[in-house]
């Protein structure tokens, strides 16, 4: 036990004159490469490099703190790297997580809805042909069965019949907007 004791007391000894001598110094090393806030966790590292090969050093130690303390400069450099791109990743999912309230254009969409159902299948049926399919009049004529001025007829009608469905579900300030764009030519429903 006594001659462990000696060991462990001659490596404490060594080990607080190594840090007295050189403490300083390693941290001049440290601040000039990765400034004064990350430089003591370098030195921190460096001395505990130091303390678990304290009987490996060489007689002038100096140099060997230094390449140590490279290796933790290096090392901290690393880990703020990865830290500032871990960052990054969570701005942008942060940013891309913020919630849109889409709860204007969905009431306004069930609104269009209920407008829609309500008319009859003739009606809506011109008027998919139109906003869906993309037809115009004369074409929507061949596919009702009737001529390009009575399907013109009939969607103008249908159109109308929405707006007027719209106009009493909706409140007068969306009116004109939603009218406007279920009404125009190949938009809406």
């Amino acid at each position: 036990m006594n001659g462990t004791g000696s060991h462990e007391e001659r490596q404490a000894q060594l080990f607080t004159e190594l840090f007295a001598a050189n403490y300083g110094l390693v941290l001049a090393y440290a601040r000039r490469r990765v400034g004064a806030d990350i430089a003591p966790d370098v030195v921190a590292d460096t001395f505990l490099a130091a303390w678990r090969n304290i009987d490996e050093l060489p007689a002038d130690p100096l140099p060997w703190l230094y390449r140590t303390a490279h290796f933790a400069v290096a090392n901290q450099r690393r880990t703020l790297a990865r830290r500032g791109r871990l960052d990054d990743r969570a701005r942008l999912q942060a940013a891309s997580d913020i919630a849109i309230d889409h709860s204007d254009q969905v009431a306004a969409d069930m609104e269009l809805t209920a407008a829609f159902r309500a008319l009859s299948e003739a009606d809506r049926e011109v008027l998919r042909l139109a906003a869906w399919e993309g037809l115009r009049a004369g074409e929507i004529g061949m596919v009702v069965g009737c001529s390009a001025v009575a399907a013109k007829a009939r969607l103008r009608r249908a159109r109308q019949r929405l707006s007027r469905r719209l106009a009493t579900a909706m409140s007068e300030q969306e009116t004109p907007s939603l009218v406007r764009r279920t009404t125009a030519k190949g938009t809406g429903i």
